[in-house]
């Protein structure tokens, strides 16, 4: 009886073996994504806008001469210059995008995108709110208001308050400003009535300087008059 008719569970040699690690991820596409083709797209309007830029007019401006002589090999020339210019930019533009390998970057980009919003989808539709208010919430989690509101919170309360004690500082100055300049109008009315009682004073010592002077003159005309007599 021959191994094989014995054996019969044993794998044949010329079965691959199997490999124990997940198969490696697939490569990028070659072929250009949305984002590949808006910039290629961008690209050739861009180029064509500045190709339109360069009329036949503003190109015979630069020889006035051979467009007065030659004006249709001129034009001719004109028609072959942004043809070659236009084929040197492409080719310059393509080099440019094989050597930086643009395509697979921004067809890369279109899968990081796509896997951030799978797992955004899938982390908001399976994460539960928070058990109690004191578990911590990952800063990455929170909403940009949150994140801003956390941030400015502490600020802004310590810029409150030292307003606060300024305010406090500007009232008690208010408040002894206010009750000097009540003592000072105090002192000026006292002042005041001084001056009023004065002036009383003065008129009524005038009054009375007025009668006595009529019987000084009074006096002195008697006087007088004996003297001549």
């Amino acid at each position: 009886m021959s191994t094989s008719a014995a054996n019969p569970q044993a794998p044949s040699s010329n079965s691959p073996p199997r490999s124990p690690s997940p198969p490696p991820t697939a490569p990028t596409a070659l072929t250009p994504g949305p984002r590949a083709t808006a910039f290629t797209t961008l690209y050739q309007k861009t180029l064509s806008a500045t190709l339109k830029a360069i009329s036949y007019d503003a190109f015979a401006a630069c020889f006035p001469e051979i467009a007065e002589r030659a004006p249709g090999a001129l034009r001719a020339y004109h028609g072959q210059f942004l043809g070659r210019l236009e084929g040197l930019a492409k080719e310059e533009f393509s080099t440019i995008v094989e050597e930086r390998n643009i395509v697979h970057h921004l067809n890369k980009l279109e899968d990081i995108i796509a896997t951030a919003r799978y797992r955004k989808s899938q982390s908001s539709s399976d994460d539960a709110p928070p058990s109690s208010e004191n578990e911590e919430v990952p800063p990455h989690t929170q909403p940009p208001p949150e994140l801003l509101r956390a941030n400015l919170t502490p600020h802004l309360q310590s810029q409150q308050s030292l307003l606060n004690a300024k305010l406090q500082t500007v009232e008690s100055q208010n408040a002894q400003m206010a009750k000097r300049i009540a003592e000072q109008r105090k002192e000026i009315g006292g002042l005041v009535s001084g001056l009023e009682k004065l002036v009383g004073d003065l008129e009524g010592a005038g009054d009375g300087l007025g009668e006595k002077g009529e019987e000084l003159a009074g006096s002195s005309r008697e006087v007088e008059v004996i003297l001549r007599g």
